[in-house]
């Protein structure tokens, strides 16, 4: 029941909600997408209605100093890369980990306490290698299909691995390290001797 309530009113929330979120998450997502890698400079990152439907889109052009076969591509091909994914999937982290957290027991209110500060920090890290990953590897895609596509690329394969549910198991899997920790930050808390600090 906790499950279905919290799951209700975050999803919810999520959708009165989804575009200013998103919005005030974009900066961040340029801002990393910098330091993942900088082959592609972002032109332009913003929500957009694509088909009826809300969408993050990239625009993205090629770096000066990425070279094939020691040449530099810019000046062989000019690039302007267009990516996009579905705003609603940026927050489907979010609402599933918190709805989980609320669901499983807890025995003291500490422990739930100790749980939301884990999340506090693991599920804005599964955002971040979510969509913006997506967008990435959707870029490098392109890009290897017109130059080299027979080459692996593990950043493709994470944004395939994203784009086919990953984002959910990466979420439970970031869940249940938040209640691990919990359960954890708990027991140190009540050990004999730290009954003053509470």
């Amino acid at each position: 029941m906790r499950l279905l309530l919290a799951g209700g009113v975050l999803t919810a929330l999520a959708v009165i909600y989804q575009d200013a979120i998103v919005n005030a998450l974009l900066p961040v997502f340029r801002a990393w997408l910098l330091i993942v890698d900088d082959t592609f400079l972002t032109v332009d990152l913003s929500l957009v209605r694509e088909n009826g439907e809300t969408v993050v889109r990239r625009l993205a052009g090629l770096s000066d100093h990425l070279l094939y076969r020691n040449a530099p591509i810019r000046p062989i091909l000019e690039l302007q890369l267009k990516n996009s994914a579905a705003a609603g999937i940026v927050l489907q982290p979010l609402v599933l980990g918190f709805a989980l957290l609320a669901a499983w027991p807890w025995k003291q209110n500490v422990e739930l306490a100790c749980r939301i500060m884990a999340a506090a920090f693991l599920f804005p890290l599964v955002v971040l290698l979510d969509v913006p990953m997506m967008l990435y590897g959707f870029g490098w895609n392109e890009l290897l299909k017109a130059f080299d596509p027979e080459r692996f690329s593990l950043l493709v394969s994470w944004a395939d691995s994203m784009n086919a549910g990953g984002r959910f198991a990466l979420t439970i899997v970031a869940t249940a390290i938040c209640i691990g920790l919990g359960q954890s930050g708990a027991k140190r808390l009540h050990r004999p001797g730290n009954s003053a600090k509470i």
